[in-house]
């Protein structure tokens, strides 16, 4: 045992006054008289007798030296040299994840982590320093470089896990940049169940030692549902998946609006999935729900995790979005509007003199081949083969197109540009609020992007100078981006998001509030002008209200787990970190456990019991009156 401030046994010369005051407190033994008279002359010797007694043995005072004593040794701080984790400079990593929720620990994985990091906490040094890192969607440190333990305490308390994975490459860096800058060695615990990608993490610097949580793999998850429009109605699709160790049955039930459509009992093999088809479903908006249960006992939890035994799905049956084509005439464009699903077409010529007039009533896209109004319309505009205006410039034709590249974008998906070729193109520069989709060494061929809420896109060629058409790239990479131009709501609610990733928002010219309502009906304002939202942190669906002056409407988009590194909650044995495997750690290091907190409640036990000890003596009724003697 060590002392950390033993200066605090000066305040043990505090016994002194104690004894002093017992030494000239002049004691008296009460008794019962019937009469005080013949006591008189007694009373008046005590004025004329010496303070000064011989010290005798006396319960109270031994209560009190006790609690003292109890009191100046936690101050000095005695501490007990323990085997510890990490000493020195410790930066924790805490992993917040989904599966970290999990209860095949009891209250719960993570706050069996939180025990874990309030022992590493305890048994730190007093020259020591610990920074705590949460892994979590966006990851953030609690603390930094902090030695007193009851700071590091409270910031752990504040900690709380998500329903989402951990973005363990950011948290990586937090770490990283926390060792680099930290004095001396530095010491990196991570505590998780090893929810970690396999591959892929950067190497750390200074030492990595891995705290694993969990002792089963008892989970079910819903790890698919999803919706496609067909001729009769929409489909569904729903898969589940087994991660446990062992054949499981489980009843699969899909909810339309709450209302019970169909259930089914899957058999799925250890590590293996079932699926389930339903076509021919109620062509109107409403959500759909897919539920896990047992069989045998449906109110009975069904796994250790929870969280992925629901998943949600949107069905919104939206018009058909009006597009109005200016053109002297493109029959690749008309044939393709025609052809695309949930697209209501319209064209506008030109006049005589060449001039263009819009009509007055709106759409929800304008294309330009080729020619230009005036003014252009305060609306979503697509661009073919356009000449200069006032978005962008456009200069001279040129047919050098050499090195064509498709960047990665969700507007080029699919879109295989291997074989189309194009004669002559216009330069041009990509705008600053845009994005190059597909460019050549000379300039980009396609741009989209956003500007004072209109949505542009733009083709540097004349359609009819390229065999683009003619190859499956050409209605892929139109359907994207008039999807793109003009979705079919506000967003695409067709498509589940993953906890923590943004929503972007298109809404119509006349809202002027935006409310979201999360799964928790927790409400979050937004103003007409704000685009994206990002508190999608919780599972379920969220409802998303446009008030405007004369109407509300309402639509909606759900948010799954639908991640195999968090449904598979089984713990990793070892994490792969750079190019090393980091196995489960052990006590190598020594730390210190301070005993203070125990001698201070056991003064506050000797006090109480030292209260009780001198109310006893004092407080005695007698039918008599009293005297000392």
């Amino acid at each position: 045992m060590q002392f950390l401030t033993p200066l605090g046994f000066l305040l043990a010369a505090l016994a002194l006054p104690i004894l002093l005051l017992y030494m000239l407190k002049l004691r008296r033994k009460q008794v019962q008289v019937s009469s005080t008279f013949l006591w008189v002359q007694l009373l008046r010797d005590q004025q004329a007798n010496a303070p000064w007694q011989k010290l005798k043995r006396n319960l109270l005072l031994i209560l009190q030296l006790l609690i003292l004593a109890a009191l100046v040794i936690a101050l000095a701080r005695p501490a007990l040299r323990v085997p510890a984790v990490a000493s020195g400079s410790v930066i924790v990593l805490l992993d917040g994840s989904a599966s970290m929720n999990a209860t095949d620990v009891s209250p719960s994985r993570f706050e069996e982590a939180r025990k874990s990091v309030r022992a590493l906490i305890n048994g730190l040094s007093n020259d020591s320093a610990m920074t705590l890192i949460l892994a979590a969607g966006s990851p953030q440190t609690l603390i930094s470089a902090e030695t007193d333990q009851s700071v590091l305490r409270q910031a752990l308390d504040r900690a709380r896990v998500t329903q989402g994975h951990a973005g363990w490459q950011a948290a990586f860096a937090l770490a990283a940049g926390a060792a680099r800058s930290s004095q001396g060695k530095a010491t990196i615990v991570i505590v998780s169940d090893g929810a970690l990608p396999e591959n892929g993490l950067p190497a750390l610097p200074g030492e990595v030692r891995y705290i694993p949580i969990g002792e089963s793999r008892d989970n079910l998850a819903i790890s698919a549902l999803a919706l496609r429009p067909a001729q009769k109605g929409p489909q569904l699709f729903a898969e589940a998946s087994n991660y446990t160790g062992t054949d499981r049955s489980v009843l699969l039930s899909i909810y339309f609006n709450d209302e019970l459509i169909d259930a089914r009992q899957l058999n799925l093999r250890a590590g293996s999935s079932g699926s389930l088809t339903l076509a021919e479903l109620p062509n109107r908006s409403g959500i759909y729900e897919a539920r896990l249960s047992d069989p045998e006992q449906p109110a009975a939890p069904l796994d250790a995790l929870s969280l992925d035994d629901r998943a949600f799905a949107v069905y919104q049956s939206g018009s058909a979005r009006r597009v109005l084509l200016v053109s002297n005439g493109n029959l690749f464009l008309e044939q393709l509007l025609a052809s695309l699903p949930a697209i209501q077409p319209f064209r506008a010529l030109p006049a005589g003199d060449g001039t263009v007039q819009i009509p007055n009533d709106p759409f929800d896209l304008y294309i330009f081949d080729g020619i230009l109004p005036t003014k252009l319309p305060d609306a979503h505009l697509l661009f073919v083969n356009p000449p200069s205006n006032p978005l962008f410039e456009v200069g001279a034709p040129y047919r050098e197109i050499g090195n064509v590249q498709v960047k990665e974008d969700a507007l080029t998906r699919f879109v295989d540009w291997s074989n189309v070729h194009i004669l002559e193109a216009r330069l041009a520069q990509t705008p600053p609020w845009a994005n190059a989709l597909i460019e050549s060494d000379a300039g980009p061929l396609v741009f989209a992007g956003e500007t004072n809420g209109q949505r542009i896109a733009a083709l540097l060629f004349d359609l009819r100078q390229s065999d683009l058409p003619l190859q499956i790239a050409y209605p892929i990479l139109f359907s994207n981006l008039i999807d793109y131009l003009a979705p079919a709501s506000a967003f695409d609610a067709t498509r589940s998001l993953q906890p923590g990733e943004v929503l972007s928002i298109l809404p119509q010219t006349d809202v002027e509030q935006i409310v979201i309502a999360s799964p928790s009906n927790t409400a979050f304002t937004l103003s007409a002008d704000q685009n994206t939202f990002t508190q999608t942190h919780e599972l379920g669906f969220y409802a998303v209200n446009f008030l405007s002056k004369d109407s509300t409407r309402a639509e909606y988009f759900a948010v799954n787990l639908f991640d195999e590194n968090e449904s598979n909650i089984e713990p990793r044995a070892s994490l792969q970190i750079g190019s090393s495997a980091v196995a489960p750690a052990v006590s190598q290091e020594i730390g210190q456990r301070e005993l203070w907190t125990w001698l201070a409640g056991l003064a506050l036990l000797i006090l109480i019991l030292e209260w009780q000890v001198y109310h006893r003596r004092q407080i005695h009724w007698y039918t008599g009156k009293q005297v000392h003697l």
